[in-house]
């Protein structure tokens, strides 16, 4: 049995359907969670890029290999509302009209010569998934990751090397998505302001220092007792469209105990919340520290998602990709890189407890001098474009 090999490779680069988007975001929040578990907590991932592929994955699937993914990615039956709900997003998610954002996403699928495919499968991908297809010769691996980087590349991407030839090796397709964002701040902090400064555990225990930023400005920000933390948006461009949505636990409180909350809290209350605490109180002042970041990730999902239960597309003797080819086939790994930088003009991706209780009176204060999370969010859907927890302080 030959493998199938699914490679995603993401990369933000920071300076500085309605129904179908709540399908994205749920299986952002798990993913991220299960993904942290293996990273130790630090971490960087894009999940609407890895549901945008896997989604294109799930409609060659049949049998337990498609009703375990569907049960994961929470995607409809029918093949025709998978494919309209992913149109749909994809064109409001990634629309390009914003001043000061550059988002962009590509599909590529690399065949083995001699490798066939059903043609329906080939056409969803290439038209409804605007998958860019390339025949390579895989057995001379060297000149396939060669001439597969340079297509990627060729494409506008923002990174260069993505496949190795080694990947090429017992591979018959490689599925691969590319997707990068830049940001601009509406409200950028000043370098002048950015200053070494110690962070913490929720413990309050030194773990080591950050550039940390400053900046006083008229942001959205809340109190949620319910998560035992406090929340803060920065947007990017013109304020509509794209934000970078920070959670900050109270002290003492972990990111872990924080994020055990979206069972009860989903993203959209905790923007519906911003929304009216600025009714209530205005638009005012808050004192915002954050450190200056930058995070790579390399990590294999085969257990992220065996947590989410599926299991069959990576089993040699399970596998059904039935609407893909007449070949079997099965997927040995999904690996997923993503990097992430932030920085005083935007993303390229303390206080005693009392005063997280402190009514709007006086200036709110936000400092990030310990774990936090982070979500890189197109609002309209409530989509996860990135996401991740920073907990390994390091001077950037």
């Amino acid at each position: 049995m030959k493998c199938l090999i699914i490679f995603i490779f993401t990369v933000a680069t920071c300076y500085a359907g309605v129904e179908f988007s709540g399908r994205a975001r749920n299986f952002s929040i798990e993913l991220l969670h299960y993904t942290q578990l293996e990273t130790h907590g630090h971490v960087v991932i894009s999940p609407f890029g890895i549901w945008s592929l896997m989604t294109g994955v799930a409609l060659g699937a049949t049998g337990k290999s498609r009703s375990q993914l569907q049960r994961a990615f929470l995607l409809p039956k029918e093949q025709i509302s998978i494919i309209n709900g992913y149109k749909n997003l994809t064109k409001t998610v990634l629309d390009p009209t914003t001043l000061g954002v550059t988002l962009a996403s590509r599909n590529f699928l690399f065949l083995d010569n001699g490798f066939n495919i059903f043609e329906t499968f080939r056409k969803m991908l290439t038209t409804d998934f605007e998958a860019k297809l390339i025949e390579l010769d895989f057995k001379d691996s060297d000149s396939a990751a060669r001439v597969a980087n340079t297509a990627i590349k060729d494409s506008g991407a923002t990174v260069s090397n993505v496949l190795r030839s080694d990947d090429f090796g017992n591979s018959r397709m490689i599925l691969t998505n590319v997707i990068s964002f830049k940001g601009l701040w509406l409200s950028p902090f000043n370098v002048s302001d950015t200053n070494i400064e110690p962070f913490y555990d929720e413990n309050k225990k030194k773990i080591g220092e950050v550039k940390m930023m400053y900046q006083r400005a008229m942001l959205p920000y809340s109190n949620i007792q319910e998560m035992a933390a406090t929340v803060l948006e920065l947007p990017y461009g013109d304020g509509k469209k794209y934000s970078m949505l920070v959670i900050l636990p109270y002290p003492k409180v972990s990111v872990s105990e924080v994020y055990k909350k979206f069972s009860t809290i989903t993203l959209k209350d905790i923007f519906e919340r911003l929304e009216s605490d600025t009714l209530e109180y205005g638009l005012e002042d808050v004192d915002v520290k954050l450190p200056r970041f930058k995070i790579s990730t390399n990590v294999v999902l085969n257990k992220p998602l065996n947590s989410m239960g599926v299991f069959d597309i990576f089993n040699s003797k399970l596998a059904s990709f039935e609407r893909i080819t007449s070949e079997e086939i099965f997927i040995s790994a999904i690996v997923h890189k993503a990097d992430i930088e932030v920085t005083e003009s935007g993303t390229v991706a303390s206080a005693d407890t009392s005063a997280y209780f402190a009514d709007r009176i006086s200036t709110p204060n936000f400092e990030a001098n310990r774990p936090f999370i982070y979500f890189v969010m197109e609002k309209s859907t409530t989509t996860v474009i990135f996401s991740g927890i920073y907990s390994k302080p390091s001077v950037f």
